[in-house]
Order: C-alpha cells, then structure tokens, then sequence
C-alpha cells in the first residue's frame, strides 16, 4: 500500500502489485474503478496481470476505502478526480499507463483521453458509455447519499444485492462485492466505505455533459469494452453506437451479468489477457 498527496492536501490510498520476479516487462496498468467502489473491486483480477508481468495500481478515489476525504465536498468532481490521477501517475513516475476503468472509472479513463492522451498506452471500459441514463444517475446518487450502516456483513449483503438485483453472482461473488464499498468498524456495524457527500455534486442540473466527444477523443488509443448482457446503465443500443464511432474498438459482452461485470469472469479474463497482450 502507498499513498499520495493530492493537490490539495487529501491522502490518495493506492494498492500496487508489482510484477512476479523474471517476469516478462509489460505494459504498466492503472485501475479505476466505480462510483462508490474501492481497490478492493481489483483484488483477484490485479495479482493475475502482476503473475503475467504487469505492474497494476489501483486507486481508492478521494473519499473512498482508505484514501481521506475531501475537506470541500465540490472537489468530488470529475476534473478533481482527473487531477487526482495525474498526481499518482506522476509520483509513481509512470508516463504511459493502461487504464483498467469500471463505470466511473470508464467515464474518467475517457476524460484522460482528452486532458492526457499521450499517457494511454491502452483502455478497457467496463459497462460505461456515452449514453449514461439520467433516472439511472439520479438513483446513484440517492443511494449515495444515504450512506447506512448495517448491523453485519448479512444485511450489507442483502442491501448489495437489493442494489444490483441483475449482477448474478453466487455467494462468494456478492461477499466480494459487499467489502468492496463496505467494511467492520470497532462497534461491530458493517459500515459505507464511502463520503456520502460525493453525490451532491451529481444532482447538479450540469453533472452529465455531452460525453461523446470524450469517448471519441479514445479512438486514437486501442480499446477494449465491456458491456454485462443485463446492464441498466450500458444498452445494447449505446454498445452498438460505441462501435460505429470506432471501427477498432474491442467488445465482449458478459452473458446474465448486469451492471457492472466483476471483470472475474472467464470470458472478461480472457479479453483482458488477449487485449494486453495485443499491446507488447
């Protein structure tokens, strides 16, 4: 684990997983991942690309997991989030970089496509695209903002699964995606891992601009996209608009998957593998 200082003062948490020892050099890989989600979303996926040579850093966004909370509540703002990564990017004195990114992370890896693209090396979005359904940020945000506690790891189950009723996992799976935004504190309560201030700057009338003209600022860049089969925040239609605005852009689906894949499946791990290796 390391930390970053942010331009502004907050403590940045960043899990690195270096490469197994004679490994192959590979390209660098930064891991972005959702909303309300923490590194922890990376932790079976970034020790498989660590055994095949990469080194992966996965972010804990301002506000999130163990990184500190923001003392403004407006700096939970994309181009702050941008800043954020530049500030870890060049602490860990990485100039090109492959952008792993679910959700908001997607979204972000687009924004550095524009505000950075000489860093790409290469992207993979996971469920994310310029079409973003504004009932479906506007359900985002107010489960954000009502950041409960649960009395056990149960109840915080249940209330992932009440959230993601069409992410199909088993029972591993949902344990996994509960400590990924939740954890036990010293009262015993299973609590949110995230400031629930994030979601104000969402509810503003400008928090969803025009996002086309960032997805196309990729097409210079090899991508990758996923989509989950069942996805509330990635239609089958946008997916097929993605592809018309970059011929050369990599889709897989994942079958009876909704928003979003864990990137832990066989088919997402064998496009993710066949994506990096495309780019040595």
């Amino acid at each position: 684990m390391s930390y970053v200082t942010a331009r502004d003062g907050t403590r940045l948490h960043v899990a690195e997983y270096r490469p197994r020892a004679g490994a192959p050099k590979r390209p660098t890989i930064l891991c972005l991942s959702g909303v309300t989600r923490t590194s922890r979303d990376f932790s079976r996926l970034a020790p498989d690309l660590a055994e095949a040579g990469h080194r992966v850093l996965a972010l804990d966004y301002r506000g999130r997991g163990r990184s500190g909370r923001a003392l403004d509540p407006d700096s939970y703002a994309p181009t702050v989030y941008l800043d954020d990564i530049r500030q870890v990017l060049f602490a860990f004195n990485i100039h090109r970089v492959v952008v792993i990114g679910t959700s908001l992370g997607g979204f972000l890896t687009m924004g550095m496509a524009v505000a950075m693209p000489t860093v790409l090396a290469g992207a993979v979005l996971n469920d994310c695209g310029p079409d973003l359904p504004k009932d479906g940020v506007a359900r985002i945000a107010d489960y954000i903002a009502d950041a409960r506690t649960y009395p056990d790891w149960s109840a915080a189950i249940d209330a992932v699964k009440a959230m993601l009723p069409d992410l199909n996992l088993d029972e591993d799976g949902w344990r996994l995606a509960a400590e990924g935004c939740f954890h036990e504190e010293a009262d015993g309560r299973v609590h949110a891992d995230w400031d629930p201030r994030i979601a104000a700057p969402m509810r503003r009338p400008a928090a969803l601009p025009d996002l086309w003209p960032m997805f196309k600022a990729l097409r210079p860049i090899p991508c990758l996209a996923f989509r989950g089969e069942l996805s509330s925040l990635l239609s089958d239609d946008c997916f097929r608009k993605m592809r018309d605005a970059n011929p050369d852009l990599r889709q897989t689906v994942i079958a009876n998957r909704g928003h979003a894949p864990t990137l832990d499946e066989p088919e997402a791990r064998s496009a993710i593998h066949a994506f990096l290796a495309s780019l040595s």
